[in-house]
C-alpha cells in the first residue's frame, strides 16, 4: 500500500496533533504531506517519516492553508501521485477539500481522522467561521471519507450529528508503557532538584498551560484541599496562562508545596511522572490527552475531570466505578478538591492497586501494535474496496 498522511504545519510545537500524525505513518508505513504554514525553517527538523513540505500561497494571507491555490496543489499532487489511499488529519482548512477532491479525481479513498475538530466545546470557538465551513464542504468531506476516525468513544459519539455511522471508527492512539527500572532513582533526582521531601506524596499536572486546561483552578482546588503532606507539580509550555500568574496564586504558607515547573524536556516529563504518585487534570475538554494515557502507562491513579473521554473508555470495575482513580462527576472545584483529599489520605496499597489497573488496561488497549493492526486492516479494506468498484 502507498499511503500519505495529509496534515497542516508538521511540526513538533503542536504537541498531540503532531504526535498523531507521526504515529499514523509510522503504523502505515506512509509519508506525510504538510500543507506548511513556512513562518519558520523547518529544514533541519529531524524526521521520523518522509515529509513533503507544500508552501501556503499566497503569503502572508494564506499562511493558515484557508484555500489550496492551484500551484499549491500542483506541488502537492506530484508528492503523492500513485497514492492508494491519503490520510486527512483535522478540519476546517484547504487541504481536506483538496484530498477529497484528488481521491475523487484518482479514485482512491481516503480517511479523516478528526484530531478533536468536531467537539462541542472547539466548535463553540469560532463558531459562526466552522458552522459556514461544515456546511459548505465539510459534510461532503466527511460523507466521502471511507473511514472516519476518532481516538475515543466519546469523540466518536460527538462526531456522530455529522458523520454517517457507517463511516465512524474508534482507534485509540498509542503510548508506551514505561519501564520501571530505574524509576526510584529518577524520583529521588527529580524531587531534591525540587525540593520535594521523600515522604511527600505528589501529584503533578502535566500539559500546556493553556485556559481550556484549567491550570489555575488546579492550582486553586489543590491549595482549598488543604492536605499538608501533599506536593503539586505543574509542568507545561505557557499557552494564555503564564508561569508567574500561577505563582501569584500559591499564598506565601503553601509555596514550598506548590512547584510551577514550566515546559520540561521529554527525558525530564518522564522523570516528573515518575517522581509523582499521582496525576491530575481538570481540563475541560480532551479528546483523547496524551498526558492521561502516559500517566496511566506509568501506573499513577489519576484525578480527571469529566472531560477527559480517553477516561470512559476505560472497563468499570465489579462496583461500577473508576478503576484507575477519581473520574470526577462534574468541572465543579468542590468534586476535585474532594477527590484530592481522597488521594491524599490514601493507603500507599491502594494507591498500588488504582495504578496498577490503569497501566494494565494501556498495556492492552493503547500499544502500538493494537494501533497498527486496526490501522492496517481498515486501510487494507478501503483500498480493495475502492479497486473492486472500478
Amino acid at each position: 500500500m502507498s499511503i500519505w498522511d495529509v496534515c497542516l504545519t508538521h511540526d513538533p510545537v503542536y504537541g498531540g496533533i503532531h504526535r498523531s500524525v507521526c504515529n499514523f505513518a509510522r503504523a502505515l508505513d506512509a509519508g506525510i504531506l504538510s500543507f506548511d504554514d513556512r513562518a519558520i525553517d523547518r529544514s533541519g527538523l529531524r524526521e521520523e517519516r518522509p515529509v513533503v513540505r507544500v508552501a501556503c500561497r499566497p503569503r502572508p494571507v494564506n499562511r493558515g492553508c484557508h484555500w489550496v491555490s492551484p500551484g499549491m496543489a500542483a506541488d502537492a499532487g506530484r508528492a503523492v501521485a500513485g497514492a492508494d489511499l491519503l490520510v486527512v488529519h483535522s478540519l476546517f482548512r484547504g487541504h481536506a477539500p483538496w484530498a477529497a477532491r484528488w481521491c475523487r479525481e484518482q479514485a482512491r479513498p481516503y480517511f479523516s481522522v478528526l484530531e478533536g475538530c468536531l467537539d462541542p466545546w472547539g466548535l463553540a470557538q469560532k463558531s459562526l467561521a466552522k458552522r459556514i465551513w461544515l456546511d459548505a464542504v465539510g459534510r461532503r468531506f466527511l460523507a466521502g471519507a471511507s473511514r472516519v476516525i476518532a481516538a475515543t468513544s466519546r469523540e466518536a459519539a460527538k462526531a456522530a450529528a455529522w458523520v454517517p455511522a457507517d463511516r465512524l471508527a474508534v482507534v485509540h492512539w498509542p503510548v508506551a508503557v514505561p519501564s520501571i527500572a530505574g524509576r526510584e532513582a529518577a524520583r529521588h533526582a527529580f524531587r531534591a532538584a525540587h525540593g520535594i521531601p521523600e515522604q511527600a506524596r505528589v501529584l503533578v499536572f502535566v500539559g500546556r498551560l493553556h485556559p481550556m486546561k484549567r491550570p489555575a483552578h488546579t492550582v486553586a482546588a489543590f491549595l482549598r484541599a488543604a492536605a499538608p503532606a501533599c506536593h503539586l507539580v505543574m509542568a507545561g509550555m505557557e499557552e494564555g496562562v503564564s508561569i508567574a500568574s500561577l505563582r501569584r496564586l500559591v499564598p506565601p504558607e503553601a509555596s514550598g508545596r506548590v512547584h510551577v515547573v514550566g515546559q520540561l524536556a521529554p527525558a525530564d516529563v518522564a522523570a516528573a511522572l515518575h517522581a509523582a504518585d499521582g496525576f491530575i487534570s481538570l481540563s475541560y475538554r480532551e479528546n483523547f490527552g496524551y498526558s492521561l494515557a502516559e500517566a496511566l502507562a506509568g501506573g499513577l491513579p489519576v484525578i480527571v475531570s469529566p472531560g477527559h473521554d480517553l477516561a470512559h473508555d476505560v472497563a468499570r470495575d465489579d462496583a461500577g466505578g473508576f478503576p484507575c482513580g477519581w473520574l470526577l462527576p462534574d468541572d465543579a472545584e468542590a468534586s476535585a478538591v474532594a477527590a484530592i483529599r481522597e488521594f491524599a489520605a490514601a493507603s500507599a496499597a491502594r494507591l498500588e492497586v488504582l495504578g496498577a489497573a490503569g497501566r494494565a488496561w494501556a498495556a492492552d488497549r493503547l500499544s502500538f501494535d493494537r494501533f497498527r493492526d486496526d490501522l492496517r486492516s481498515l486501510a487494507a479494506t478501503a483500498i480493495a474496496t475502492r479497486r473492486g468498484r472500478r
